[in-house]
């Protein structure tokens, strides 16, 4: 269930004659022919999960499969800085048989990273990643607080007896029931106008905290930071998820669920900067990418610059 990345995927312009920093991502990536994370120790790990399974049972529009080696191709030609040497691309997850074979899947790829230091950076695929990725992460810090931050207009907490994009942080909160941890999530961007009455209700039982689309604007952001520094200060570790139909459709049109609301990418970027600054980031995802709607790339180029910020200077 596991694919070393193609290395004519990571092409780009050379501009290398003009001095030994005229670098881009595509010149300084490491692409492994196997998956030894052992061998990329204090590295941050990239990974693909190719996998829209849970978007087809959530009753979605498919095509997010093929989105990892897009973002991929999209950052490629990227301008490498401060800490983008230390990216190593560990290849692709496969959706083979069932979704929950796939998660568990991923979810022993990212075990093994973390085990040996990496941080770990995942494209999905739907957001059904976000269970797998979450797990992995629970996995290795065992005795740690675990701080789950998701950019989204939607909270992902379907009461379903099924596994899908829209369920993974209701399961990842019934796994914590069941091992007595705490479960601890913070949703930004979420939309009142996508998530129903009985969604607001589970969330009010899992103790989930919210901060809605309409709040998340350049003049409120001094709030909003200090709101997520309440948040990181009461955990040790944060995994951060993005689904990038948190986007206005401006934006991010590429997606099963456009926002027609949406929050900025320059307030999320600066929220983003933050959380990554606080020392406590350990993983992070971007799901939803649907390349399949992207027209001319565009939505990719969005995609591969929000992944392009996290990696500088982490």
């Amino acid at each position: 269930m596991w694919q070393s990345t193609d290395k004519s995927i990571w092409t780009g312009r050379d501009d290398s004659s003009e001095g030994a920093l005229a670098l881009r991502l595509f010149q300084t990536i490491i692409v492994a022919n196997e998956f030894a994370p052992v061998q990329y120790a204090n590295h941050t790990a990239l990974l693909g999960f190719m996998c829209d399974e849970g978007v087809r049972l959530n009753k979605g529009r498919v095509g997010a499969q093929e989105a990892p080696n897009v973002i991929r191709k999209a950052m490629a030609n990227l301008a490498a800085h401060n800490s983008h040497n230390k990216l190593v691309d560990l290849g692709n997850v496969l959706y083979q048989d069932t979704l929950i074979a796939s998660q568990q899947a991923l979810a022993e790829c990212v075990t093994q990273c973390q085990q040996q230091q990496l941080k770990t950076v995942v494209l999905g695929g739907g957001h059904e990643t976000a269970f797998a990725h979450g797990m992995g992460i629970y996995k290795v810090f065992p005795n740690k607080k675990i701080g789950i931050i998701n950019f989204d207009a939607h909270l992902d907490i379907r009461l379903s007896k099924e596994g899908s994009s829209g369920t993974p942080f209701k399961q990842l909160a019934d796994y914590c029931q069941e091992a007595n941890r705490p479960f601890n999530y913070l949703c930004i961007g979420a939309s009142l106008a996508a998530n129903t009455g009985s969604l607001l209700n589970t969330a009010d039982e899992l103790g989930v905290q919210i901060i809605w689309d309409t709040e998340c604007n350049n003049q409120n952001l001094a709030n909003i930071l200090a709101r997520v520094k309440q948040f990181i200060e009461s955990v040790d570790i944060v995994y951060l998820t993005v689904d990038l139909d948190v986007l206005p459709l401006s934006y991010m049109y590429a997606v099963s669920a456009p926002a027609a609301y949406g929050v900025g990418l320059d307030f999320l970027i600066a929220v983003a900067d933050f959380i990554k600054n606080s020392g406590k980031l350990q993983a992070a995802d971007f799901v939803e990418f649907n390349p399949a709607l992207d027209n001319q790339g565009l939505c990719a180029k969005v995609a591969a610059r929000f992944v392009w910020q996290i990696l500088l200077n982490w």
